[in-house]
């Protein structure tokens, strides 16, 4: 038995099989798409148009002619920079509301400052056209909370919401604003908050709404995202017990099912202080028998990992934010083949990472997110069945290794007819050969869509894709896709390391296609789904010796993905 392992992994190694001249699926890759299965689905970002402010208009009213604008009241912006705002209205013909509208131009320079302020016209003279604009800086005064429901800490909530206003000092948007979205963020919990005046002359007290948010939330989605050999239909679910200790904590268990594939993984989290600072833990296993091409081989294994992680958002506000994380986790990979081990891979891999978003208004609203990722690791190959000896004698992938993600996305509104663009760009870059578990792949749903899941697999990779989105109402888009992406198999080959079957260890694939997405409302709600097809647009030099795909499909064969989702 151990002659025909040995027999496999040399053949495998000098790229002789025919039937399997692709690498069949280990516990490593295997793992590697099914963490990208059970993520909870994802909602699509909205890109919001900003809603023009009009002006009131009255051809009946009394008007002046501006001479002059003075400021008074202002502290936090100099008053000579404030009068500069209003240059263009010198000379001109107002009304009273069109002075009070175009007052409003202060408090746009505060809020962008990151302060409240309120302005008024005082009772005044203005038949020489000298106007005076009074500006009320808002200052701290103290908070006061309203809570309906008792599973969620109100003064927990409270001091989150306030952590960085001070008493007495100018009452900072921004601050509020970062305040209340982190309180927002912690699961089972809905924060609101409302100014209200405060003991003392151009103060505010800030009261502080708290109420229960569902305990249990899930989802349960089908779809073919698969792998042929372990089942292209799969089921994925998870749960999720929200605000267990009233501080916003989460207790969320997820699992997918194939064919011959199952896989779960248990999640517990919890904000640390007041700041945003959040602790996660996790654990995780798989468990896979191979069938359909590689069914003689008996091929099957586990997965475990168990890692935990800290993320805490140097930015939050509405229009930016900005997270730096950092994590450890520990993965255990088996994998047996005709009856005997041939692989036991463990690998201790340590993360750092930053992702962001931001939103604006150029061609009428867009949003741009992304991030990237750094992980330095060892892989340690236990010398089971010379499984180490033959890795030293090929891509050596035993050791120490670092590697960096990227991700960069946009989603451009075009203006009219409900039309939308998103381009995106995700990549990988190594220092050297990796595991099975670290390398990028191109296929799949969420890459090169023409291409089954799992197809060409690197070291290194980027891919590309470009969508038109257009809305059909409410509830439908359609979308147009150009995927395409660029794989490196090796980023260190080594002698005869393609057995001379001429295989480039670079190139690319690509497809187009178009798809339909479905959202659920009024009775539906909750529910989504939805279908896409593409074709390959080139020649996938990856292929085997037969001209197939990695899973037995034909290279230029249509593809079609389809999901259907329900959150609850």
């Amino acid at each position: 038995m151990r002659l025909a392992i040995m027999t496999f992994c040399v053949l495998c190694l000098l790229g002789l099989t025919s039937a399997l001249a692709q690498t069949p699926p280990d516990a490593g890759s295997l793992q590697r798409e099914s963490e990208r299965s059970l993520q909870a689905p994802q909602t699509d970002p909205r890109v919001i148009p900003p809603a023009p402010r009009p002006m009131a208009e009255d051809d009946k009213a009394a008007r002046v002619t501006v001479q002059s604008i003075t400021i008074t009241g202002a502290t936090l912006i100099a008053s000579a920079d404030l009068e500069d705002l209003f240059k263009d209205i010198i000379g001109q013909s107002l009304t009273l509301a069109e002075l009070e509208y175009t007052a409003q131009r202060i408090v746009d320079v505060y809020r962008k400052g990151g302060w409240f302020v309120r302005t008024y016209l005082p009772q005044q003279d203005v038949t020489a056209g000298n106007i005076y604009i009074q500006v009320l800086e808002s200052h701290y005064d103290g908070s006061r909370l309203e809570q309906q429901g008792n599973r969620a800490s109100g003064s927990y909530v409270q001091n989150v919401v306030t952590h960085r206003l001070h008493q007495g000092e100018p009452l900072s948007a921004d601050n509020l604003e970062r305040g209340l979205l982190l309180a927002n963020d912690l699961p089972g919990i809905r924060a609101t908050g409302l100014l209200e005046p405060g003991d003392a002359h151009s103060t505010s007290r800030v009261v502080v709404q708290v109420e229960d948010t569902p305990l249990l939330s899930g989802d349960f989605g089908i779809s073919n995202h698969g792998i042929k050999s372990t089942g292209e239909v799969q089921g994925v679910g998870g749960l999720a017990l929200n605000d267990l200790m009233g501080i916003g904590d989460r207790l969320s268990v997820r699992a997918l099912a194939g064919s011959s594939i199952y896989s779960g993984a248990l999640n517990y989290s919890l904000p640390l202080g007041h700041d945003g600072l959040r602790l996660t833990t996790h654990g995780s296993f798989l468990e896979y028998k191979l069938k359909n091409r590689y069914r003689s081989l008996d091929a099957k294994g586990w997965a475990y990992t168990a890692g935990a992680s800290l993320i805490y958002p140097l930015l939050r506000q509405l229009e930016h934010n900005l997270y730096i994380s950092t994590g450890y986790e520990y993965r255990q990979f088996d994998d047996d083949m005709l009856g005997s081990a041939l692989h036991r891979h463990r690998v201790n891999a340590f993360t750092l990472s930053l992702a962001g978003d931001v939103r604006d208004s150029l061609w009428g609203g867009a949003m741009t997110w992304g991030g990237a990722e750094l992980t330095h690791g060892h892989l340690n190959i236990r010398n089971i069945n010379d499984d180490r000896t033959f890795d030293a004698a090929g891509p050596d992938t035993h050791g120490s290794y670092t590697k960096a993600n990227f991700y960069l996305n946009r989603l451009q509104s075009v203006g009219f007819g409900g039309l939308q663009v998103l381009v995106g760009l995700t990549g990988q870059v190594a220092d050297g050969n990796l595991g099975s578990s670290e390398r990028f792949s191109l296929g799949g749903p969420y890459r090169v869509r023409a291409y089954p899941v799992n197809e060409g697999n690197g070291d290194e990779g980027i891919f590309g894709k470009i969508e038109l989105q257009k809305s059909l109402g409410t509830d439908w888009k359609a979308i147009a896709f150009y995927d395409v992406g660029h794989i490196r198999q090796h980023k260190k080959t080594w002698d005869n390391w393609e057995g001379g079957s001429g295989q480039p260890n670079s190139y690319s694939l690509s497809g187009v296609g178009l798809g339909l997405n479905w959202y659920g409302s009024d009775v539906l709600d909750g529910f989504s789904a939805s279908v896409c097809g593409a074709v390959p647009v080139d020649t996938n030099r990856g292929k085997d010796a037969d001209g197939k795909n990695n899973d037995g499909s034909k290279a230029k064969a249509a593809r079609a993905w389809a999901t259907l989702n329900w959150y609850f």
